[in-house]
């Protein structure tokens, strides 16, 4: 089992380092391949390790292939479009409007799945009730909306944030802007879902924590720490964290979630072996597992 886990990482980095992507035809004969080796080979170390790395190459070269092909069409870009979808995460407010992701399930044009918008108002218009103002927008809502989009673009700044990669990262494939004067309509309150239930329990945590601090300058690293909302931060704040090292503490790393899943199974382990009738039933290290495995969960949610 851990010689086919390496081997499996192994070909995830190794795709990493490669200047393109092999085609769909060659993923298909790296996975056929390690497959084989791996079938044949399970009681040897040296096929069941290169045939699970050919896989690990199969299986991240199939997921680049499928969120590189779900992107904006040139024919799209620029254009009034009608998008009818989920609002998908947390919404950003800022100053002149709301930024938010958008999970599209309908549109008038080829458009990608996946998408960023900003809903711009009008300096002068604070009052949603003003003509022209524009509503709270709200994780898990149903919109239709008249939008235009273009393809994710950034500044190739050396040493500098990279900010296509992250859209990347984050699978939005297509950023845009809702029209002004277009539709813009919301079609329910809330649909249910698992994520849109995560996104709009961490929303009413964060409204709850703007409702007690309305003006404390602490707030948005509260609600940072919190619900990892890290955009609630002021850029003053960020720049004075990163001139001091502070900026570590307020990330949630893969290493913190490996932390509190530890501490959680030796909590559990120590706890289980205190009771005969519990080992009995389930060895306290398999309990513990279970456990730390638990823990992992909610701390990411």
């Amino acid at each position: 089992m851990t010689t086919g886990i390496l081997g499996f990482a192994l070909g995830i980095v190794w795709l990493q380092w490669q200047p393109e992507l092999p085609s769909a035809a060659a993923l298909a004969w790296l996975a056929a391949g390690g497959a084989l080796l791996v079938l044949a080979g399970r009681r040897w170390h040296l096929p069941v390790f290169v045939g699970a790395a050919l896989l690990g190459v199969a299986w991240a070269g199939h997921l680049a292939q499928v969120r590189l092909a779900d992107q904006l069409p040139e024919t799209s870009e620029g254009q009034e479009m009608v998008v009818t979808g989920v609002v998908s995460a947390l919404p950003q407010a800022f100053e002149n409007g709301w930024r938010f992701e958008f999970e599209v399930e309908q549109a008038s044009l080829p458009a990608p799945r996946h998408i960023s918008l900003a809903w711009y108002r009008s300096p002068l218009l604070d009052d949603e009730d003003l003509p022209g103002a524009i509503p709270g927008v709200h994780a898990g809502e149903r919109w239709r909306f008249t939008v235009r989009l273009k393809r994710p673009h950034g500044n190739l700044n050396p040493n500098g944030f990279d900010f296509e990669a992250w859209l990347l990262e984050q699978g939005i494939r297509a950023t845009g802007y809702v029209r002004p004067r277009g539709e813009a309509q919301r079609l329910e309150a809330f649909v249910p879902g698992f994520g849109t239930v995560v996104e709009a329990l961490r929303e009413n945590i964060r409204q709850r924590f703007n409702a007690v601090l309305p003006a404390a300058p602490y707030a948005g690293i509260l609600v940072a720490l919190a619900i990892g909302d890290q955009r609630a931060i002021p850029a003053e704040q960020w720049q004075a964290f990163s001139r001091t090292g502070l900026t570590h503490l307020l990330s949630v790393s893969g290493l913190h979630i490996t932390m509190v899943a530890g501490l959680v199974w030796a909590l559990v382990n120590w706890l289980w072996r205190r009771s005969p009738r519990l080992m009995l039933r389930l060895p306290a290290q398999q309990a513990a597992a279970v456990g730390g495995l638990l823990a992992a969960l909610a701390y990411c949610l």
